[in-house]
């Protein structure tokens, strides 16, 4: 028998206990106790939206699950994935990249509706994207989480445990298996892979590093080392209102843009962000604005449909596909906005293939939000209707049923709506 992987032990005890029992919770959340609650609680009244509270900074009596609940980041945390908004079913950068009056991707923008589920990459053991690709016929995959060393380390590794040289690996019936192998199968059958950057746990590598100069350096080495195309960064919490990492990454992204530019290639890059039905919040569209202003080439905003809380998506029982579509609709407003006031003028068309969705599938951590099959069916409907960039969710390794679980589950959904596997992607990107 061969030696069992470091990360066994602690996949092996997380098997009969529920995830909130795990060293992570879910997306988005912290651990109080023995249970999961939204990150970043603030005390505003209204659940994250009452006295001026946003998701994310509000929260209080009226959020969450109850009196105790908040809205908190309205985000996927270590869920929110980004799609590659135009790249196709292969990743890559679409017809719509460029510079024109558009912004970011210019005025073409994406034109074909991708999803790219959302995969934890540190989760053990390590998810079969090769075979999920065949079984499914879902090409396009969101892996996560990159983040910094330690702090004070800016060096990227995988959450933490694995080094972006080597990437997570794990030990299965025919021995030990990689996960950069299982990205080359999925490229080998005309797929791709979109990487994420950031998330709710560990240190950002634009907190971590020094200057703009070593981050984008550390970028660099990421898109070459993984051969991408597109990059996401997952920005949430208390880093979405961090001015100076806020800052010192977008004027990273611009310069590996500038200097892959150089070169003749082309890097995409989405950002990951907590929303509310009524939008994204002020620290979201000021690193927007920033991004904007310092010459980054954004492919588009992700945004996290999920963990609302009750003050902000009141009796949300049966209307999660809606709270998700007026979020995105939302959105649309503010992206508008946004890019006029950087001098753009992008169509609505324009603007809604700069936009992708993530709601977290089947039991949210805010126990009473519940992503059912039917939501997800409304969802997939409206994003095709509008011409939205990119669908994904949290997350594949969540698409499996567990119809009597009443825990928010790292492997499977919590909803009695699933009864086979891969029901959320057929859902979402059929």
């Amino acid at each position: 028998m061969p030696a069992m992987h470091p990360l066994a032990l602690s996949a092996l005890a997380l098997v009969s206990l529920p995830a909130c029992s795990s060293l992570t919770c879910g997306p988005g959340t912290v651990r109080e106790g023995d249970q999961c609650v939204p990150a970043d609680a603030g005390t505003g009244d209204g659940g994250g939206t009452g006295d001026g509270g946003t998701a994310g900074d509000g929260g209080g009596d009226g959020g969450g699950t109850g009196d105790g609940g908040t809205a908190g980041d309205g985000g996927t945390g270590d869920g929110g994935t980004a799609g590659d908004g135009g790249t196709g079913d292969g990743g890559g950068t679409g017809d719509g990249g460029g510079t024109g009056d558009g912004g970011g991707t210019g005025d073409g923008g994406s034109t074909e509706l991708v999803f790219a589920p959302f995969v934890d990459a540190t989760l053990y053991p390590v998810a079969r994207l090769g075979e999920i690709a065949a079984e499914t016929g879902v090409a396009t995959y969101a892996l996560g989480f990159l983040v910094a060393q330690g702090a004070g380390d800016c060096t990227p590794s995988w959450g933490g445990y694995y080094s972006l040289e080597a990437g997570p690996d794990s030990w299965g019936s025919s021995g030990q298996y990689f996960l950069y192998d299982e990205i080359e199968t999925v490229r080998a059958g005309g797929g791709d892979v979109i990487v994420s950057l950031g998330g709710a746990a560990g240190v950002p590598l634009e907190v971590a590093c020094d200057s703009v100069d070593e981050l984008t350096d550390q970028l660099r080495a990421i898109v070459d080392t993984l051969d991408l195309a597109v990059l996401d960064f997952d920005v949430e919490g208390a880093w979405l209102a961090d001015d100076e990492s806020v800052s010192r990454r977008n004027a990273a992204i611009a310069a590996l843009q500038a200097e892959l530019a150089a070169e003749g290639r082309d890097l995409e890059v989405w950002f990951t962000l907590p929303v509310l039905p009524s939008g994204i919040t002020p620290d979201g569209e000021a690193l927007l604005a920033d991004a904007l202003d310092q010459g980054v080439d954004i492919g588009g905003v992700n945004v996290m449909t999920m963990d609302y809380g009750d003050g902000a998506a009141p009796d949300p029982d049966g209307r999660m596909g809606e709270y998700a579509i007026d979020a995105v609709t939302s959105l649309h407003g503010q992206l508008a906005d946004l890019w006029r006031d950087a001098g753009h003028t992008p169509t609505d068309a324009e603007l809604w293939a700069r936009i992708g969705a993530t709601p977290m599938i089947g039991l949210n951590d805010v126990v009473t939000e519940t992503f059912t099959l039917e939501d997800a069916g409304q969802l997939r409907d409206f994003a095709r209707d509008q011409g939205m960039g990119m669908l994904s969710m949290w997350s594949v390794n969540r698409d499996h049923p567990c119809p009597d679980s009443e825990w928010v589950e790292l492997t499977c959904s919590s909803t009695e709506d699933q009864t086979e596997d891969w029901q959320f992607m057929a859902a979402l990107g059929g």
